[in-house]
């Protein structure tokens, strides 16, 4: 059998659960020659890591923070999502090509369903306006009814860059004094040692926030919710584990079993 050699991409990576996720995927269609590893790369590097990657027979990568729309920028072609959403996460070689992929933004709404959150006439805020930002936006567009969706970021001009992106009556920037029953953090701050500057006064206590990031402990977009009176606040480890499905589904065509999966990751 030829060898399956799948890694994930970004900078930081040694925290990535995808190897063990991939790895419990493999094994229930009884894999062999099947690896999944972590590649820690840079801005300036990433074309290179990824062409050299599939030269060397690569089946296919996941691209995670910071890399992707710059790995938007790399592929020959791409599938409708990430078309749409301007970012890709998942890479695969077709026929000496790469073609780009965009799971995150299924995967997330895959878990709000899974956790019973209400997307549909609600208010919702983003923090951020990257390359997650994007395909959680074009996904909430695509799938949510009735619900306004509004952007805040620290530098302006990259939320509004998203919202004419879309150019979407129902996405719009952050107006100060509004108030969101669901609240999803797409930045790093929760990877980084830098304290958490949000302001409190767009949450109330029935918000539901939901960090795109995921650790063993709280994370700390967690820690600062619960702080602020939040009841709710969900990690993003569902979401990593649904759009691992989606995009070994991809490669390999076959669908795997999420369940109880999550519950495992987190009693390792």
């Amino acid at each position: 059998m030829a060898k399956l050699d799948f890694a994930v991409i970004g900078k930081p990576i040694a925290h990535s659960m995808s190897p063990q996720i991939h790895n419990f995927f493999a094994a229930q269609f009884d894999f062999k020659n099947y690896s999944y590893k972590k590649i820690l790369s840079s801005k300036e590097n990433l074309k290179e890591t990824v062409n050299d990657f599939f030269r060397d027979g690569g089946s296919g990568l996941n691209i995670t923070v910071p890399f992707k729309v710059d790995a938007y920028n790399l592929c020959d072609t791409l599938d409708e999502t990430a078309s749409q959403c301007g970012s890709v996460n998942t890479l695969k070689s077709e026929l000496g090509k790469i073609k780009g992929y965009n799971t995150d933004g299924q995967g997330f709404i895959d878990d709000l369903i899974k956790k019973n959150v209400c997307i549909n006439n609600s208010t919702i805020l983003i923090l951020g306006a990257g390359g997650s930002a994007m395909s959680i936006a074009n996904s909430l567009l695509r799938e949510s009814i009735e619900s306004k969706i509004s952007i805040l970021n620290r530098t302006i001009s990259k939320a509004d860059k998203l919202v004419d992106y879309f150019s979407n009556n129902n996405l719009q920037i952050h107006k100060a004094g509004s108030v969101y029953d669901l609240v999803i953090n797409t930045t790093p701050i929760s990877m980084s040692a830098d304290k958490v500057t949000f302001p409190n006064n767009f949450i109330k206590p029935s918000t539901t926030c939901y960090d795109l990031f995921y650790s063993k402990q709280q994370t700390t977009f967690q820690e600062w919710s619960i702080r602020n009176g939040i009841e709710i606040c969900y990690d993003g480890l569902g979401m990593l584990i649904e759009q691992a499905k989606h995009s070994f589904t991809i490669w390999n065509n076959k669908i795997p079993d999420v369940n109880s999966l999550e519950e495992q990751l987190r009693l390792t």
